[in-house]
C-alpha cells in the first residue's frame, strides 16, 4: 500500500513539478528593429543589418549579432526567468560609421492553462550604445524598454503574438549640452516555431525628435518611419536523379534548410539645408533589406519502393519513408491496405514532431522537472491505455501521442490499436496538431463535399480547416467519403501535404500577407 502511495506521488510530481520550457528561436534578430541571418546548430552570431534613423537620414548598417540565452528558476518566487544577452558589432564604410550596442533582457515565463504562457520581458542596467557617424558620436544616455507576449503550444506547434514599447535618448557628444535624439519604438510581433519551419513577423512605427542648439539657435525637426521584417527558416525537399546509370539506386531527396529574412521600411524625414538645418518639407524613403543565408544540406534515405512505380501515390509515400515517417519493410508496403490506429499514430507522431529546444539557450535550473507534453520524461512504467503492453509495436509512439496531447482513446481507457481508422478520425488527429480548429465558422462549419452531411460532428470543424488549408480534396464527383477507413496510400498524400504545408504555407500568412514580400 505505501508503495502504490509513494509511485502515486511521484507520478504526481512528475506531472506538475517544474515544466521543461520551450523557447525554440524566438527573437532571432532580436528587438532593435534589424534582421539576421537566423538560428544555425552551433551559432551564436548571426549576420546581422539594421536601418538607423537618427541624423534624419536612414543609414543601413551591417555587421554581426550574438544571442546567448540563459533559463534559471527565481528563488524567491519559482517563476522561470529567462536573461537574453545580445552583443551587436555594426558598421557603414561609405558614413565612416560604426555602431556598437550590448544590452541584457530578462523574460518571465508564467505557464497558465491549456498551453499557455506569458512572457514579461525588461531591459537590464547596464546598457551601452554608441553610434559613429563621421567625426560625430552619439551615445545612448537613456533607454526605457518593455515587452510581453503570449504563447501558445500546440502538438507540433508554438504559436505567439506580443507588443513591445521602447524609448531610446541619445547625446551627441560627451557634453551636457549640445543636441539630443529622442526615439520612440512600438510595435507588434508574431510568429510561430516547429520542426519544419519558424516565422517571426515585426511591424514597428518610429518617431525621432532632434533638439540641436548652436549659440543662441536651437533647431528641432521630427520624423516618423515604419519598419516591417520578417525572418523565416524552412526545411525543403526535392528529388534528385542521379547522372550514372550503373548505380544502385536512381536517385533520392535532399532535405535542405533556408534561413531567409526581409526588412522594409518607409522613412519621413525633413529635408536639411546646406548648413544642415532641418527646412520643413518631409522626404519620403522607402527601401527594402534581405539576409538569405547559405543552405545547408542533408541526402535523405533511398526507400525499396519499386514495385510501386507509376502508383499515384508513389511519390508521397516515396518521401515519407525517405523522412522515416514510414517505417518498416518499404519493399512490402502495400498502399491499398487500410491503417490501422496504432500504424496512424505512429506515422503522425513521427510528422509532427516536436518543437526543438532553442539551440542558443542554456537551461542552468538545478531542479528541473519534466514537461508532461514530452514522452522521453514521463514514468516509462505508467501504462496510457489497458489495450496497449510495453510489448506493443507501437507501444512509444502511442504514449506519445497521447502526452502530447494528439490522441485520447475513446474514453474508456483504451486505444483499440488494431482497429482501422476513418478519413474523418484521421483529419482529425492531424488539425489537432496545428491547434487550427478555431479558423472554422462558430456557428456550424459546412464543407464544400457533396456528403458534407456524412462528415461527423466532432470532424466537421476539422474537415472545414483541412479544406480551407489544402490539406484534402475530395474524388472526381467531390465526395470526402469521411467514414471509410483511409489507406496508406492516401494517409500518405495527406501526410506529406501536412509536412509540406508546415515547411512552406503556414509561413505565407506571418510573410506574404503582411509584408507583402
Amino acid at each position: 500500500m505505501l508503495k502504490k502511495l509513494m509511485s502515486i506521488v511521484l507520478i504526481l510530481i512528475l506531472i506538475f513539478g517544474i515544466m521543461e520550457i520551450s523557447s525554440a528561436r524566438i527573437g532571432d534578430s532580436g528587438y532593435e528593429g534589424g534582421i539576421s541571418s537566423g538560428q544555425a546548430p552551433g551559432r551564436t552570431t548571426f549576420e546581422y543589418k539594421e536601418v538607423v534613423f537618427i541624423t534624419g537620414e536612414p543609414i543601413v548598417f551591417e555587421g554581426t549579432v550574438t544571442i546567448t540565452k540563459n533559463l534559471r528558476q527565481d528563488r524567491n518566487t519559482g517563476e522561470n526567468v529567462m536573461t537574453t544577452n545580445y552583443t551587436y558589432r555594426l558598421s557603414n564604410a561609405e558614413y565612416s560609421a560604426t555602431l556598437n550596442r550590448a544590452l541584457s533582457h530578462s523574460t518571465t515565463l508564467s505557464e497558465k492553462e491549456k498551453g499557455q504562457t506569458i512572457e514579461e520581458t525588461r531591459l537590464n542596467d547596464g546598457y551601452s550604445e554608441i553610434i559613429r557617424i563621421g567625426n560625430e558620436m552619439y551615445r545612448l544616455e537613456n533607454y526605457d524598454y518593455t515587452k510581453t507576449n503570449i504563447k501558445h503550444s500546440k502538438p507540433a506547434v508554438d504559436y505567439y503574438a506580443g507588443n513591445m514599447w521602447g524609448r531610446k535618448t541619445y547625446r551627441l557628444g560627451n557634453g551636457a549640452g549640445g543636441r539630443t535624439v529622442t526615439v520612440d519604438i512600438s510595435g507588434e510581433f508574431y510568429g510561430y516555431n516547429q520542426y519544419w519551419g519558424t516565422a517571426e513577423t515585426q511591424i514597428l512605427d518610429y518617431v525621432i525628435q532632434s533638439q540641436s542648439t548652436t549659440g543662441d539657435y536651437t533647431d528641432k525637426w521630427g520624423g516618423t518611419a515604419s519598419v516591417t521584417l520578417s525572418t523565416t527558416t524552412s526545411q525543403n525537399m526535392r528529388y534528385v536523379e542521379n547522372e550514372p546509370q550503373t548505380i544502385s539506386f536512381e536517385g533520392g531527396f535532399l532535405e535542405t534548410q533556408h534561413n531567409n529574412s526581409v526588412l522594409q521600411y518607409t522613412a519621413r524625414l525633413p529635408e536639411f539645408d546646406s548648413e544642415g538645418i532641418s527646412t520643413d518639407r518631409i522626404v519620403e524613403i522607402k527601401d527594402s533589406l534581405q539576409i538569405e543565408t547559405f543552405p545547408s544540406s542533408k541526402r535523405l534515405l533511398v526507400p525499396d519502393l519499386n514495385h510501386l512505380r507509376g502508383h499515384w501515390a508513389y511519390r508521397d509515400i516515396m518521401a515519407l519513408y525517405s523522412l522515416e515517417v514510414f517505417t518498416g519493410d518499404a519493399s512490402r508496403f502495400n498502399p491499398q491496405e487500410v491503417m490501422t490506429r496504432a500504424e496512424f499514430a505512429d506515422a503522425i507522431v513521427r510528422a509532427a514532431r516536436e518543437v526543438p529546444q532553442d539551440p542558443a539557450l542554456v537551461d542552468s535550473r538545478v531542479n528541473r522537472r519534466v514537461n508532461t507534453n514530452n514522452r522521453n520524461n514521463e514514468d516509462e512504467t505508467t501504462q496510457r491505455f489497458f489495450d496497449v503492453s510495453k510489448n506493443h509495436k507501437y507501444y512509444d509512439s502511442i504514449n506519445s501521442a497521447f502526452d502530447r496531447g494528439i490522441i485520447s482513446g475513446r474514453g474508456d481507457g483504451r486505444f483499440y490499436p488494431e482497429d482501422y481508422i476513418t478519413t474523418a478520425d484521421a483529419i482529425t488527429i492531424i488539425i489537432s496538431t496545428l491547434g487550427l480548429e478555431n479558423l472554422a465558422p462558430q456557428d456550424g462549419a459546412i464543407t464544400i463535399f457533396k456528403d458534407n452531411s456524412d462528415i461527423p460532428k466532432y470532424a466537421r470543424n476539422s474537415v472545414y480547416v483541412a479544406q480551407k488549408i489544402g490539406l484534402i480534396i475530395g474524388d472526381e464527383r467531390g465526395y470526402l467519403k469521411p467514414m471509410e477507413y483511409i489507406t496508406k496510400g492516401r494517409a500518405a498524400v495527406i501526410i506529406n501535404k501536412y509536412i509540406n504545408y508546415m515547411r512552406e504555407d503556414l509561413k505565407k500568412d506571418y510573410r506574404e500577407r503582411i509584408i507583402n514580400y
